[in-house]
């Protein structure tokens, strides 16, 4: 396997490539009885954690499969992807995939990565002194500073939605903040903010050392969102489908594995290795509410993320129109995936998942 950090040199507006589609794999590595090569976008975050299993457990390998992977910024990769020079990707799903869409990027959703169903991998938080003082709900923010990643965003869509069930509008916080996650957890250490949103495991940092505590987290603010995304280069999907196939069965796979508990302290110690998080750290997100799910069919909730989602998109005019989902969402590759691997149950009860507590 090679994990290797790549600068993509970008021109946004750049040529797009079209592919012809063909009916059967056409790749050299294929017809000569080679190891496919697939290229790879992902992060090193919790949520990568099927991608990192399927290849420290052989399920690439198995599908004669090697990946090559880069951890750059997953919207700049969206061009990149469409010009046939990335195979698979890992955007969110909002306002970013949908212009890219709707501008002909040449690139489809195939799979889920990250449904807020029962649990997500991010939290509001706010300042421990104000928490103990009595801003203890979301109602309480109104007046305050409240840091988000950016206008547009996904975390600024929570927020709204937080904020709606209050009755209030971010016009009615004392301040609006966009700052990255870490910078965002600095902010809370040294007051400049009172509350903010945070992505795991930095969130679980600010609670454990007494910085922050915990208003919401997001599947109590926006149960059931579609999201993240596995996104696959149309030139992937048309020019090589039985590649794109196999590349499928090994994510479900490691996806299976990472949500199955017999597998915990092996799936602990594969994703602290792989993203450099204390094993301790990710012990602590295992299995709570913290803990990222991803659909172990793969299966996309298009109809959640068109209604809710890409509504708020529209109406707040980060997104002109939404695209009609065949012209985002491919099903064709899990179709294929399991008909060979068949499908396994995913009911969720959310009875039997516990919230992140840092004692």
């Amino acid at each position: 396997m090679r994990f290797t950090k790549t600068l993509a040199a970008l021109t946004v507006a750049g040529v797009l490539v079209t592919t012809a589609a063909c009916a059967s794999d056409t790749s050299p590595s294929a017809e000569s009885g080679g190891v496919d090569q697939v290229t790879v976008n992902a992060l090193k975050i919790v949520g990568m954690g099927p991608v990192f299993i399927a290849e420290d457990k052989g399920f690439f390998a198995e599908q004669n499969i090697e990946n090559t992977y880069t951890d750059a910024d997953i919207y700049a990769q969206m061009a990149v992807q469409s010009q046939g020079n990335l195979d698979v990707n890992i955007p969110g799903l909002g306002g970013a995939f949908f212009n890219a869409i709707n501008q002909d990027l040449k690139l489809a959703a195939v799979a889920d990565r990250n449904q807020y169903t029962c649990t997500a991998d991010s939290m509001l938080v706010v300042r421990s002194d104000l928490y103990d003082s009595g801003v203890d709900s979301v109602a309480d923010l109104k007046g305050k500073n409240v840091a988000i990643l950016a206008r547009g965003s996904s975390t600024e869509y929570w927020l709204s939605v937080a904020l709606a069930k209050e009755g209030l509008t971010i016009d009615d916080l004392g301040a609006l903040t966009t700052l990255g996650f870490p910078d965002i957890a600095n902010a809370l250490k040294t007051g400049a903010v009172d509350a903010g949103f945070l992505a795991q495991p930095i969130g679980y940092g600010v609670l454990a050392d007494g910085t922050a505590k915990r208003l919401l987290a997001t599947y109590e603010i926006v149960p059931d969102e579609e999201q993240g995304l596995v996104t696959m280069s149309t030139s992937f999907i048309e020019d090589r489908p039985d590649v794109a196939k196999r590349w499928m069965i090994a994510w479900l796979q490691g996806v299976r594995y990472y949500l199955d508990p017999a597998n915990r302290d092996e799936v602990v110690d594969i994703i602290a290795e792989h993203t450099g998080v204390d094993a301790s750290t990710i012990d602590a997100l295992y299995g709570t509410d913290q803990w990222p799910y991803m659909n172990p069919n793969g299966e996309v909730d298009t109809e959640t993320a068109m209604n809710e989602d890409g509504a708020w998109l529209v109406d707040n005019g980060i997104v002109e129109s939404l695209p009609e989902v065949d012209a985002w969402y491919d099903d064709s590759v899990v179709t294929a995936a399991l008909a060979e691997i068949g499908e396994v149950d995913n009911t969720r009860d959310c009875a039997d998942v516990t919230k992140l507590d840092v004692g």
